[in-house]
């Protein structure tokens, strides 16, 4: 039996399975522009947090990409003040890409790391910058945290297409047992096929 004797393999494969998902969320296969646009993105915020929020974050990292973020990091200055120009002058510099691809390369990396992170995790994050910055590291392709009103809204529409379609179909084949039966009907209870109207009719209204 054959046993992989690398220590690291393991790290390295979650490593590269992470940076697929960031190079597909930023529309390319290069490994390493990928790298350097997650690099920076990662060197970015974490300077921008408090030493309480970066570690929270790194910890929501994968071990490699962990060493990546804490790479050059100095708790004594952070939090660094600096707003969105000087954000977009760090990562062009960092990453090695025009200053106008910054911000949709940040939108991308977001989008990426927010299916990657626990739920939630990028959201906390982004909660401790200010505004302006808030927004440019904000995914856009839907809400941080799903709405939970959104889901059961879903949900009740689900519900409510089922009983329609439920009700449309009792009542066609209410309508087609009282054609075929309309000779026998006088034969009938008259009192019984009130109740059973009574049963249909009224569920017309749902919506």
């Amino acid at each position: 039996m054959t046993h992989n004797s690398d220590p690291l393999a393991r790290a390295q494969n979650t490593a590269h399975e992470w940076l697929a998902a960031i190079g597909e969320a930023l529309g390319t296969h290069d490994r390493r522009y990928t790298y350097r646009v997650l690099r920076a993105w990662l060197h970015t915020l974490r300077d921008r947090l408090t030493v309480e929020g970066a570690a929270h974050f790194g910890a929501q990292l994968p071990e490699l990409l962990r060493g990546t973020f804490y790479d050059g990091w100095v708790p004594s200055k952070v939090p660094i003040r600096y707003g969105c120009d000087d954000c977009i002058d760090r990562i062009a510099a960092e990453a090695g890409i025009r200053r106008t691809d910054v911000r949709s390369a940040i939108r991308d990396v977001s989008e990426g790391m927010r299916e990657l992170l626990s739920p939630g995790s990028l959201a906390h994050a982004l909660e401790h910058l200010p505004r302006d910055l808030r927004e440019m590291f904000t995914p856009t392709a839907r809400e941080l945290v799903p709405s939970t009103a959104s889901k059961e809204d879903e949900e009740l529409r689900e519900l409510r297409r089922k009983v329609e379609f439920l009700v449309g179909a009792v009542m066609d084949l209410s309508r087609e047992v009282s054609d075929r039966g309309l000779s026998h009907r006088a034969d009938r209870d008259p009192e019984a096929l009130a109740t059973a109207d009574d049963m249909v009719l009224p569920q017309q209204g749902f919506s």
